[in-house]
Parts: structure tokens; C-alpha cells; sequence
């Protein structure tokens, strides 16, 4: 998948050093951010829809075993809402057209989108796997460092940092940055989260500076 190497891609270039063609932290940040949410929107769809596809051609050629559904649900659970993982799972005890209705329903969960959306209108689930990425990686302290000096100075040495944070959570959770390895839908959710944790810093440096985005 083209949206798979991008992505790694993206990401290598985003824990690394910051190219020389961008002026400031801030908009490598930006820019970075941008471009990787497009590709792991994509890829998130596109893991998704091969995963249904071929649990489908299994259900209808009468092929489901036991283990069949246990790597269906290895694959959906990290990508899809808890709400909607349950009703899945739930469903398989369904007739073979109404599993297909279900699993023709779900989408990908994208806590980037759920960390644009007011904290109130959040998934549950979500709010809770977003706050939990947002500690982890230290976010507090360092939006605490720019509320103390409101500067682009701050901000920048902040983002800089959060990037490097960004950099050892992959290390921890295993989330590969190499062209060659492959991302698992763990290992995007893990992305997804850092993401969306970043959107969430990056906003709050921003208002603390007085740029709203």
C-alpha cells in the first residue's frame, strides 16, 4: 500500500532531525502533521476494507472457524470504536447477511478527528486512549513550559521536544520507521493516538501564544 510507506515515511522524517527547509518548529510541526493524518487516514480505510473483504469471502464460501474470527477481531479491534467492536462481536452470532450489515457499517475510529471535536462530544473510548497517549508523552509539562513564557521561542523548543517524545513512544509501543517493516493496525492506533495527542499540544501552544488554529 502506497498510503503505508508514506507513512512510515512521514514519520521518520517527523522524529528526526527538522530539514532545513522549514523556518521554524511550528511549521515543520504543521505541515508534518498534515501530511501524516491524510496517510494514515487513508491506510486505516484501506487495512479495513481488506480485512471485511476477506472475512466476507470467508463467511459466504462457509469457511469461518473459530480461528478465523479470532484473527478478524485481532485485526478490527484496534481499528474500529469500542461500541462498535462490541456490536460486531456480538453479531456474529447473526445470520450471514446480517454479519455483513454490521461489518459493512463500522469504520475506522480516527482519535485525530475525535481530538478536533469538543471534549463533551468525544467517543468515550476515545476521549480516554487520547487523554491517556496525551500523559505519556509528557504533553502537560511541556504545554505548562509555554503558558510560562507565551513566546515563539518556548513554543518552538516545546514542539521540538514533543516530536522527540513522539520519537521514544514509537520506540516503546514498537511502531516501526522503516520502510520495509510493516505497521500493524496496533501500531496504528499507537500513530493515531501520538497524532492526535500532538493536535491537541499543538493547539494549546498555539492558544497560549494567542494563535488560534
Amino acid at each position: 500500500m502506497e498510503s503505508h510507506s508514506r507513512l512510515v515515511y512521514a514519520l521518520r522524517v517527523f522524529t528526526g532531525e527538522r530539514p532545513a527547509c522549514y523556518a521554524s518548529e511550528k511549521e515543520f510541526f504543521l505541515v508534518s502533521m498534515g501530511d501524516m493524518e491524510e496517510y494514515l487516514r487513508d491506510l486505516q480505510s484501506e487495512t479495513l476494507a481488506e480485512a471485511r473483504a476477506g472475512f466476507i469471502r470467508a463467511l459466504e464460501a462457509g469457511l469461518v472457524k473459530p480461528e478465523t474470527i479470532d484473527a478478524f477481531k485481532a485485526v478490527l479491534d484496534p481499528l474500529v470504536s469500542n461500541s462498535d467492536f462490541k456490536a460486531v462481536c456480538a453479531g456474529m452470532a447473526g445470520s450471514r447477511e446480517f454479519v455483513k450489515s454490521r461489518l459493512l457499517a463500522v469504520k475506522p475510529l480516527s482519535l485525530l478527528d475525535e481530538a478536533k471535536k469538543e471534549e463533551a462530544l468525544r467517543d468515550p473510548d476515545a476521549r480516554r486512549r487520547l487523554s491517556g497517549a496525551y500523559s505519556r508523552l509528557n504533553f502537560p509539562a511541556l504545554l505548562k513550559q509555554v503558558e510560562a513564557a507565551p513566546h515563539d521561542l518556548a513554543a518552538n523548543a516545546a514542539l521540538a521536544k514533543a516530536r522527540a517524545e513522539i520519537s521514544d513512544y514509537c520506540g516503546v509501543y514498537k511502531v516501526p520507521l522503516r520502510g520495509a517493516d510493516t505497521l500493524t493496525p496496533f501500531s496504528m492506533s499507537c500513530v493515531d493516538a501520538a497524532l492526535a495527542a500532538a493536535y491537541l499540544l499543538f493547539k494549546g501552544v498555539n492558544r497560549a501564544t494567542r494563535r488560534d488554529l
